[in-house]
């Protein structure tokens, strides 16, 4: 099904307002805390460029045995492949997000799935509003994850950093504590900020 089809944003209406006032509880069903990547699962304007990424899949068990899976695969990263931007280049990340909407019946066969690429926030604002419940109603379910150990992510980080540059990098310093504390509803919100047409030098 089309995730803009008019069916289907009356769904993500519906579920997103009924998660916004708690009738719908979502649990964490899977999750890869924030790594770095050197090739896009989502592909930016046919080029794959180095970018933080995170991937959590959520489920929300309804009635009857029914439930609803959303799967969530996001990024923030630099614009083109030529390296790393100076902090004075002001704004020039970009972030991207491909969800995964799935209602599964009770022997969990697939009845809806839908799927959308979101490079700008505003063109796909109900499956973001959506996102933005579901990070926020489960925010204590991550804020109860043992704390990951930042050595290991900086080690990792190493191998595709020969000359020091993103090591250093204050993103890479605000994704170390992301990942350290499983700040996963802010990567979420940097992520979302970065889908909005923020351009270089523009003010917040």
């Amino acid at each position: 099904m089309d995730m803009n089809s008019p069916e289907m944003q009356r769904l993500l209406a519906a579920v997103t307002g009924r998660t916004e006032k708690g009738a719908l509880d979502w649990e964490v069903a899977e999750y890869d805390p924030i790594g770095f990547m050197t090739e896009m699962g989502v592909e930016y304007e046919g080029s794959e460029t180095e970018n933080f990424a995170q991937n959590i899949a959520f489920c929300c068990r309804l009635k009857k045995g029914r439930s609803i899976w959303l799967e969530v695969y996001e990024s923030v990263g630099f614009p083109s492949p030529g390296g790393f931007p100076s902090p004075k280049d002001g704004y020039s990340l970009r972030g991207l997000a491909y969800l995964t909407l799935r209602i599964l019946s009770s022997d969990g066969r697939t009845i809806c799935r839908c799927a959308s690429i979101v490079k700008d926030r505003m063109s796909a604002l109900l499956p973001c509003l959506l996102c933005d419940s579901v990070f926020l109603s489960t925010s204590d379910a991550f804020s109860r994850m043992p704390e990951n150990d930042p050595g290991r992510f900086l080690a990792y980080l190493g191998q595709f950093d020969e000359n020091g540059g993103l090591s250093h990098h204050p993103l890479t310093r605000l994704m170390t504590d992301f990942y350290q504390h499983n700040r996963c509803a802010d990567f979420h919100f940097l992520a979302m900020a970065c889908a909005t047409g923020l351009k270089k030098g523009r003010q917040s």
